[in-house]
C-alpha cells in the first residue's frame, strides 16, 4: 500500500555522498578560482546526496494525520506512530542542519583566497555532516524495519461500505465472498495472521460494496487471542460496523454447531460495535441428528438486536445470496453514522 524506498544505513549513505563528491571536477585556468569552485561543488554534491535521501525518506512515509482511522490503528499495532513521527522528525531536523552547514561553508569558501583554508572548511563540513548522519544510524535502520512492516498492511479501500465475514475455518466464508462478488475477489496480505485476506466487491444502485474475509482473526474465540490480535480485531470495527457471522450446521467444517454459536456470542460480547448478520450455510444439505435450524435461530435470538437478521444460504449453489446481499445493504445503510464517509 505504501511505496517507501529502501532506507540506507548511515554508512551506506555517507559512502554514496563521498563517492559522488569525489567525482566532481572543475576546469578553470586560475588555480585559486578552480580550487574555490571545486571545494564549493564538492560540498554541494556531498550535502545534496544527504538532503535528497533524507527528504525522500521523510516524504515517502504516509501523513499519519490524514490516514483513515483503520490504517492508523493497524500501523500503531505494528509500530507506535508517535515513535515513527519522532524518528522522521529527527531525519528532517538533520536534513535542515545539513543545508545550513552547506550554506555556511560555501559562504566561507567564497570569502577566502587561500586554497588551504578552502580545503579546511570543506573537510570541516564533511566531518560535521558525517557525525550527524552517524547519530541517525539507529533511526535509519529502525525506519527500514518499519518500512518492511508497512509492506504487510492489506491494501483495502476505505471509501466503500464494508462488511467483514466471521466464523470458524472451513464453514464456507471464502466461497461466500466469491459468490457474492461480481468479479474474482482480490487477495491482500495481513500482518497479524499467516493467511491472507479475501476481498470481494459487488455493486448495487451505483454504490460499490466491499466484503472482507479475515482468516486468522475472527475464526477463534476472542479470549484465546493475544493482545495484538485483539487490537487488530478492534481495528476492524473502524473499517466496518457490520459482520456476517457464518455457521455450518452440518459439521462438515470439523466443528459442531455448539462451539460455532459460542464463537458468535464471543464476538458479540467482545466487539459490541459490530452488528451481526447470522448466515446459516449449506441450507440445501441434510443436518445431523439433533441439529435443526430453529434451534440455531433461537440461539441467535438470545443476542437480541445484535443479530439484525438470520439468512439461510448455500455458498456452493448461490441459493439465498440475493436475499443476503439485500440484508447487507439495508444493514449498512441503517446506520445513521456511516463510518466509511469519514475515511474518504
Amino acid at each position: 500500500m505504501f511505496v517507501i524506498p529502501t532506507i540506507m544505513t548511515a554508512e551506506e549513505l555517507l559512502r554514496k555522498a563521498f563517492r559522488r563528491a569525489s567525482k566532481v571536477q572543475i576546469r578553470d585556468p586560475d588555480y585559486r578560482f578552480r580550487m574555490q569552485k571545486l571545494n564549493k561543488a564538492k560540498v554541494d554534491s556531498f550535502a545534496s546526496v544527504i538532503d535528497t535521501a533524507l527528504e525522500r525518506y521523510v516524504r515517502a512515509f504516509p501523513s499519519f494525520d490524514n490516514l483513515p482511522p483503520f490504517y492508523i490503528a493497524l500501523i500503531d499495532l505494528l509500530e507506535p506512530i508517535d515513535d515513527i513521527k519522532r524518528m522522521l522528525g529527527r531525519l528532517e531536523g538533520a536534513r535542515k542542519q545539513v543545508l545550513s552547514i552547506q550554506a555556511k561553508t560555501v559562504r566561507q569558501i567564497n570569502r577566502t583566497a587561500k586554497p588551504a583554508y578552502m580545503d579546511l572548511k570543506r573537510n570541516e563540513a564533511f566531518g560535521r555532516i558525517s557525525s550527524m548522519i552517524k547519530e541517525l544510524d539507529e533511526d535509519l535502520k529502525h525506519l527500514n524495519v518499519v518500512r518492511e512492516k508497512l509492506k504487510q498492511l492489506p491494501s483495502i479501500p476505505t471509501s466503500h461500505p464494508t462488511i467483514v465475514v466471521a466464523g470458524y475455518p472451513s464453514v464456507g466464508k471464502s466461497q461466500l465472498v466469491k459468490m457474492m462478488s461480481t468479479a474474482d475477489p482480490k487477495v491482500a496480505s495481513y500482518p497479524f495472521t499467516t493467511q491472507e485476506l479475501t476481498v470481494g466487491y459487488f455493486e448495487e444502485n451505483r454504490t460499490r460494496y466491499q466484503i472482507v474475509d479475515t482468516p486468522g482473526l475472527l475464526d477463534r474465540p476472542f479470549e484465546k487471542r493475544n493482545n495484538v490480535e485483539k487490537q487488530a480485531i478492534l481495528a476492524l470495527t473502524l473499517l466496518s460496523n457490520t459482520c456476517i457471522f457464518m455457521v455450518d450446521p452440518t459439521g462438515h467444517c470439523g466443528y459442531t454447531i455448539e462451539p460455532q454459536l459460542e464463537l458468535m456470542e464471543s464476538i458479540a460480547d467482545s466487539v459490541p460495535e459490530m452488528d451481526l448478520i447470522l448466515v446459516i450455510n449449506k441450507s440445501d444439505m441434510e443436518l445431523p441428528e439433533g441439529v435443526d435450524k430453529d434451534s440455531i435461530r433461537r440461539a441467535a435470538e438470545k443476542l437480541g438486536d445484535r443479530i439484525v437478521r438470520t439468512v439461510e444460504v448455500s455458498a456452493a449453489s448461490g441459493e439465498g445470496l440475493e436475499e443476503l446481499r439485500e440484508v447487507v445493504m439495508k444493514t449498512l445503510i441503517m446506520h445513521e453514522e456511516k463510518p466509511w464517509e469519514n475515511f474518504g
